[in-house]
């Protein structure tokens, strides 16, 4: 009796334990992006990013899939003419790497999945809307 009750009590601890894990990790993409978000209250603002930086986040959201490439990669190239530098651009490179800069010093990071995948697309859209109005 001792031996089947210990069995069972195993089997139900090493059944909830993929459970719990799968909980941690949802738990910790929850606290990643509501860490980041904590700022703005939702999503960033695009409006402080240097065309330059705006033009590195389009190249990275249609790198990504979050942006189709053909409205998005004009708009991108006409921003780097205006861009001392060009590619070579410190702004451009943050951008293109996947950071978007929101003022202050301050920056997004798009990478990541799962949730964050949604908030990506939403900032991906925000800046290509953003870049078209200053060309």
């Amino acid at each position: 009796m001792f031996k089947s009750l210990a069995a069972t009590a195993a089997a139900l601890i090493l059944a909830a334990v993929p459970v719990s894990m799968a909980r941690a990790q949802l738990l910790d993409q929850l606290k990643s992006v509501g860490g980041e978000l904590a700022g703005g209250g939702g999503i960033p603002s695009v409006t402080q990013a240097s065309p330059g930086n705006l033009a590195g986040v389009l190249q990275y959201c249609v790198q990504n899939n979050y942006l189709g490439g053909g409205a998005a990669s004009s708009v991108e190239d006409s921003l780097l003419r205006t861009v001392t530098g060009g590619g070579s651009n410190s702004s451009f490179q943050a951008g293109s790497g996947g950071l978007l800069e929101t003022g202050n010093g301050q920056n997004f990071g798009l990478g990541g999945g799962g949730l964050k995948q949604e908030i990506v697309q939403q900032v991906c859209n925000q800046v290509l809307a953003h870049a078209k109005s200053l060309l």
